[in-house]
């Protein structure tokens, strides 16, 4: 491949020795993703082939050789940046179909431009392509919530001939609550037990500096979840993406999102395909309006209860802590759910870590001292009431302003109770 025959250089002018299209082709690489932080389109599909012949670059010919662009100015940020020729092949989007779940992949969708290919490929990376392992076991109480997740991906799956017509399951579903009472478990429970193709979507996957491109995103992810159906889309704080639009300083780039968003759920509540968004929030009355009105369950995830508490504290403090060293729990799990009202789930765990942790911690300072560790811990005292009850003391809980929840609940709710 020669340059003076590309460019179509006069004969007046020769070119000099070290100079050849790739290399100018690496060099307007780097230079275009030391400014913009991605790598230009050199390329694009044609409508229909066309038969030009194929110039190979002649391999031993060692014009330029592979090497680390380093800017001290830079710091370690362009450290990585490579000069080779890898970047010069196509790779075809979605060719990877290692995904054990639904994932289809990208390379069999044709009639698509190459930018919505570009967009399907970074919505495709938030696909959940693992087993979470969380069942719905595994999330303690919140029986509500549970049976409303069944009735909206996991029934309609298995009988589809029972949601017809006014049966139609819900489209749109916002779990609200206070920060650590399990909003996210159950969107991983969702994840792990319901046959669909699970959209993992934060805010980061749907914003983007260049104008446009944002709105793009969010009609890509629906169309996807359209291909991909069965498909479940969770947004978690989806208030950091669907807030009131009332504010005068609110950026003209952050309105066209929210307007994008709330065209694409009428599309989505009109769509046959069966094709569910899970939100959550811990600020429900920052939401717009208009949102909420999509959003057709809005459930209210309260603090556990006392069963749920005791229940908590049972798998956190079991009998026996650690199988491997065996450490004795002997606590009054009664009376103990009780003390800790107010605590949200995660303060709980938290709770239970730092009673676990404070009865090693006498063995912290002679480790290494060749004494095997197993005698060690026969020498540990069990864990007492007592001792939660100080680990109590030392961790407050993390929940403020349950009163709002509540209070936005008896507003905006669409259950007959609390969970």
């Amino acid at each position: 491949m020669q340059f003076d025959s590309e460019a179509r250089v006069p004969n007046m002018y020769a070119l000099c020795d070290n100079i050849d299209l790739y290399t100018v082709v690496k060099d307007y690489e780097c230079y275009y993703y030391l400014r913009f932080q991605k790598y230009p389109k050199i390329s694009k599909k044609l409508e229909s082939p066309v038969n030009a012949p194929i110039v190979k670059r002649n391999q031993d010919k060692k014009l330029f050789k592979s090497k680390e662009i380093k800017n001290p100015s830079a710091g370690d940020a362009n450290e990585n940046l490579k000069v080779n020729s890898s970047s010069l092949f196509i790779t075809q989007v979605g060719q990877n179909d290692g995904h054990e779940r639904l994932w289809k992949g990208l390379g069999h969708f044709e009639g698509y431009s190459e930018e919505w290919r570009s967009f399907a490929d970074i919505i495709s990376k938030e696909v959940i392509d693992r087993n979470l392992n969380v069942k719905w076991d595994d999330v303690i109480g919140l029986d509500t919530a549970k049976q409303l997740l069944k009735e909206a991906v996991v029934y309609p799956s298995k009988y589809p001939e029972m949601f017809e017509g006014i049966l139609t399951p819900w489209k749109g579903l916002l779990l609200f609550g206070p920060p650590g009472t399990g909003k996210t478990l159950l969107a991983k429970a969702v994840a792990t037990e319901c046959n669909t193709t699970f959209f993992n979507i934060s805010a980061s996957s749907l914003i983007s500096k260049w104008r446009g491109e944002s709105e793009k995103l969010v009609r890509v992810m629906f169309e996807l979840a359209r291909l991909q159906a069965p498909s479940t889309i969770f947004i978690d704080e989806v208030d950091s993406l669907a807030s009131k639009r009332e504010s005068p300083t609110e950026h003209e780039a952050s309105r066209r999102l929210k307007s994008e968003f709330l065209v694409q759920l009428d599309g989505l509540i009109q769509c046959d395909k069966k094709i569910f968004l899970l939100t959550t929030s811990n600020l429900p009355w920052d939401l717009d309006t208009a949102i909420l009105r999509r959003l057709e369950k809005h459930i209210f995830v309260d603090l556990p209860n006392t069963e749920a508490r005791k229940k908590l504290l049972k798998r956190y403090l079991p009998p026996i802590i650690n199988t491997k060293f065996k450490l004795q729990v002997n606590i009054d799990y009664p009376a103990l759910a009780s003390r800790c009202e107010g605590y949200s789930g995660s303060d709980i765990k938290l709770v239970c870590k730092e009673t676990a942790m404070e009865a090693m911690r006498p063995l912290f300072p002679v480790l290494g001292d060749g004494v095997e560790l197993s005698k060690r811990v026969k020498n540990l005292k069990p864990i007492e009431t007592s001792d939660v009850l100080c680990s109590f003391e030392r961790t407050k809980p993390t929940v403020s302003n349950l009163d709002k929840f509540k209070d936005w609940q008896n507003k905006h709710g669409s259950t007959h109770h609390s969970i």
